[in-house]
């Protein structure tokens, strides 16, 4: 029997700490009008790093203007509680979503918690890696929702960047510019990169026994989905040739997924794919130890069925 998979999670930690830390459980949260929003992957939704801060002219004034203050899970309590961060009249705030990421579904992607008293327009842009831009046009002041399907040509892509532009609705005031408290992806994706230095011998593909718990807490969190499509990627450093490092990543990669089928036995319906990359997806540079160590990993991508982001009664 054939599975139809319509949404995609990817589990996400640069360490085997964060991993283990990782609850993937849905969760509610209100908005500023009192309505119920809900987050299939809870605490992890929002975005987690600000990549960078214009502020507008003129500025909001000192208290409003930390862009940290947009990280998070919503905190608002009033506006004149500085819990959010103020854009300025026509400023500008990337964000960034470290251990989680977004996909088009069905419906809305993301929810924008634009807070404070007035209703302000943004320019809302996505974006994969940064660098390149999709742009969602003016968001209207109080429309939170954002469905990010008009920009979106093939449903296996992942952003990881939000862009938001204060549009100059309201340039005075205290806290001119739009009023940003979080932003949190309904359609949310998480995604496990794991070390192969933790879990290989140098130039090795068995595992180490020290691997063993950081599988043993990603099969946990695979539990919960249940159903669930498990794509396992190999990556390498670029010592060694390109054919060496392209069979290494192979038979890394099917380690884990061995090691995964045995602790998911009977637990679940999976279906497992291997795939080896080699050299040719660095992360970092391959020419600090340090960037070959960020490059020398194994990726899981885990495809759940679409009931995991149906709210639970």
């Amino acid at each position: 029997m054939k599975i139809r998979f319509s949404f995609l999670i990817f589990l996400f930690s640069i360490t085997p700490t964060l991993a283990q830390n990782a609850v993937v459980e849905g969760k509610n949260y209100t908005s500023t009008k009192g309505e119920t929003i809900y987050m299939p992957i809870g605490k992890i939704s929002f975005a987690d790093r600000v990549v960078e801060f214009i502020q507008g002219n003129p500025k909001a004034i000192l208290e409003f203007t930390n862009p940290e203050e947009a990280l998070g899970e919503p905190n608002y309590i009033h506006y004149k509680v500085p819990r959010y961060v103020s854009l300025g009249c026509g400023g500008q705030l990337i964000l960034e979503f470290t251990d989680n990421g977004f996909i088009n579904m069905e419906g809305p992607d993301l929810y924008v918690w634009e807070v404070g008293p007035s209703e302000e327009s943004f320019q809302f842009e996505i974006s994969k890696d940064g660098k390149n831009w999709l742009d969602l046009g003016i968001i209207e002041g109080g429309k939170s929702y954002i469905d990010i399907a008009e920009v979106v040509t093939d449903i296996r892509d992942v952003f990881y960047f939000v862009r938001i532009t204060d549009q100059k609705d309201i340039c005075t005031g205290n806290t001119s510019g739009a009023d940003i408290d979080a932003v949190g992806t309904l359609s949310g994706v998480l995604k496990v990169n794991m070390s192969a230095d933790v879990l290989f011998d140098t130039a090795k593909h068995n595992l180490k026994p020290l691997a063993k718990a950081s599988i043993d807490s990603l099969a946990k969190q695979i539990k919960q989905v249940g159903m669930a499509k498990i794509i396992v990627e190999g990556h390498t450093d670029s010592d060694g040739s390109d054919l060496l490092n392209l069979r290494l990543s192979e038979r890394r990669a099917q380690s884990v997924i061995n090691k995964l089928k045995s602790l998911l036995d009977n637990n679940g319906i999976y279906d497992f794919e291997s795939v080896a990359y080699g050299l040719t997806k660095p992360r970092a540079t391959n020419e600090t130890d340090e960037g070959k160590q960020l490059n020398r990993r194994v990726e899981v991508i885990v495809m759940p069925h679409s009931d995991f982001y149906t709210k639970k009664d």
